[in-house]
């Protein structure tokens, strides 16, 4: 697993993203998908956390990070990522597992995880190729508000290492 710790900068662009994407989905009137109900608070900061990911995979692979919809046509079409690249990102839980929407795009899903609450340190944990539909996986989690989705289990994950760079 790849360990990367964001400084300063790579957090203020971090936010500088979260921040476009709020703001253009409050111009266009739109939230967060798949029935995500959550307050405010919540959508900021899984803005933030996402965009976290995003800049942790573009710090490890130095690649270029295209923001996605931060455009002035905020356009929801591109991956994250060149080479329909997908990053995941999640707080560190009990028990953390990549989740895939059925309608989501093909393509490479990196799980990245926020180490802990107080520093901006993350864990590449791997990758899932996401090419064909997979019913059997499908879940509800419990919450039967959302719609299901696919579940990955972390050990189904192809690990990353610091000499192979994924980009």
């Amino acid at each position: 697993m790849i360990k990367i710790n964001l400084d300063p900068n790579d957090v203020e662009l971090a936010y500088t993203i979260a921040q476009k994407r709020f703001i253009g989905n409050l111009r266009m009137n739109k939230g967060f998908s798949y029935g995500y109900d959550k307050n405010l608070k919540n959508q900021l900061y899984d803005g933030f956390l996402g965009a976290l990911g995003e800049v942790s995979w573009a710090k490890w692979t130095n690649s270029y990070h295209n923001a996605s919809y931060t455009d002035n046509l905020q356009r929801y079409e591109d991956s994250d990522f060149q080479n329909n690249i997908e990053i995941r990102t999640q707080d560190k839980k009990s028990y953390n597992f990549l989740l895939i929407r059925p309608n989501e795009k093909y393509g490479k899903y990196v799980l990245i995880i926020k180490n802990d609450d107080k520093h901006f340190n993350f864990t590449i944990v791997g990758y899932f190729i996401f090419n064909k539909d997979m019913p059997e996986r499908l879940s509800h989690f419990g919450n039967y508000n959302r719609p299901a989705a696919y579940k990955i289990e972390l050990y189904e994950l192809t690990p990353l290492e610091d000499n192979e760079r994924q980009d």
